[in-house]
């Protein structure tokens, strides 16, 4: 039996077209690994669980990551 990866999300609450993410939710499926390709900064923010403990704690950084990923989604929604 595969197990699937599981990923925490680091960066501060948001809503997008496909999914909400949750501060420390905990993500796994084929629907979180749809949305890190659709978008590339989740990357950053959606960490593998068990390397966790080893992310970069810098609270700025991760809201910083949040603003641009909410900015890059807006953008893609306004040119539809």
């Amino acid at each position: 039996m595969e197990i699937e990866t599981r990923y925490v999300y680091i960066g501060k609450n948001i809503d997008l077209p496909d999914v909400r993410l949750n501060k420390s939710g905990i993500y796994f499926g084929e629907k979180v690994e749809e949305i890190r390709k659709k978008y590339p900064l989740l990357e950053k923010l959606l960490i593998k669980a068990d390397d966790l403990p080893f992310a970069e704690k810098n609270e700025i950084l991760l809201e910083q990551l949040t603003d641009e990923l909410l900015e890059s989604v807006k953008g893609e929604n306004d040119g539809v």
